[in-house]
């Protein structure tokens, strides 16, 4: 019998969010720069509609690169952000604590597999953990 191969692109976003710090700021702080970001007050048009409005944070973010693989794994995701991250610990471990900032964990799953299942070791959780106050998946079926 032949195994059935299904389609998984993923990707993993780290954002810091605030409504009072600036970006440049986290930059500063971080000694890097965002792989994408927007400032409170931005103009922002939706996707979906012709509605204008503004944004009512500031979003500070990296992301892995998106991969597509024949198996269920995310772990390659996250050794890429702990390797950029793991040296700014401290001062992530701080904004998670300071009620001006939320920062999370973004996993971004698209499969053709509608019976995905994801596991996450404790090495890898203990690290998201660590430094997040959230862990979001987004899935989407093909």
């Amino acid at each position: 019998m032949e195994k059935d191969c299904f389609t998984f692109k993923t990707h993993i976003e780290f954002a810091i969010t605030s409504h009072e710090i600036d970006l440049d700021t986290i930059s500063d702080e971080l000694g890097m720069l965002p792989d994408s970001s927007f400032r409170k007050g931005d103009l922002v048009t939706s996707k979906h509609s012709p509605r204008v409005g503004r944004e009512t944070y500031s979003l500070w973010a990296l992301k892995s690169e998106p991969s597509e693989l024949e198996e269920e794994t995310i772990g390659h995701h996250i050794e890429v952000l702990k390797s950029i991250l793991l040296p700014k610990i401290e001062i992530l471990k701080r904004y998670k604590e300071d009620a001006r900032f939320s920062v999370s964990f973004l996993i971004w799953i698209e499969t053709d597999n509608s019976g995905i299942g994801i596991d996450l070791n404790e090495t890898e959780t203990a690290f998201l953990n660590s430094i997040s106050n959230g862990i979001s998946f987004s899935l989407l079926t093909m």
